[in-house]
């Protein structure tokens, strides 16, 4: 009996050891994989108000201590639809940790094709609208899609122009590093 218990606690040791955990210079090559362009030095991201679907206004300064996803889109652009399902799942898998998924749709008609498009594929994280460019232009946006990672202390860390797999085994590692920091 005693054997058996010895054998049960040596193979949940192994299990335990068999976890991998990124380092962070395994987070530099994570970038890289997922083809995020780091973002060098202490940058703070610019701070602005918007107004959710929902019709409350959010500022950007109300997440920190959180790692920020900012995600630029609009309904008529063709790779930013491409790449929603996969935000809408990394969304759903790390809302409850120190994340938050922020997309701003830039469509110039405003809230209510942004509004039909969310509802008829049913995405549930948040959306800001920005009409009037203003903060496309603050964070100098020439094409979308384009997504910002920012840190726990408000600082732009990584840019991403282009569609992307966010739900790829990278993120998803990246993710679980920049969270448990």
């Amino acid at each position: 009996m005693r054997r058996k218990a010895f054998l049960h606690y040596l193979f949940l040791i192994l299990i335990l050891f068999s976890f991998h955990f990124p380092t962070e210079s395994e987070g530099n090559d994570l970038f890289q994989k997922i083809g995020i362009q780091q973002i060098k030095g202490d940058k703070k991201a610019p701070n602005f108000f918007l107004e959710g679907l929902s019709g409350r206004k959010i500022e950007l300064k109300d997440f920190k201590g959180k790692v920020i996803f900012l995600n630029f889109w609009a309904t008529w652009c063709g790779p930013c639809k491409e790449e929603m399902p996969s935000m809408e799942a990394l969304y759903q898998q790390f809302k409850e940790k120190d994340f938050i998924l922020l997309s701003i749709s830039v469509d110039y008609e405003g809230l209510k094709p942004v509004k039909e498009y969310m509802e008829k594929h049913r995405y549930t994280f948040p959306v800001l609208i920005d009409s009037k460019f203003k903060v496309l232009d603050l964070y100098e946006v020439k094409g979308i899609p384009t997504t910002f990672i920012i840190d726990k202390k408000g600082r732009m860390i990584g840019k991403s122009i282009g569609p992307r797999n966010w739900k790829s085994q990278e993120v998803i590692s990246l993710l679980h590093l920049l969270t448990e920091k």
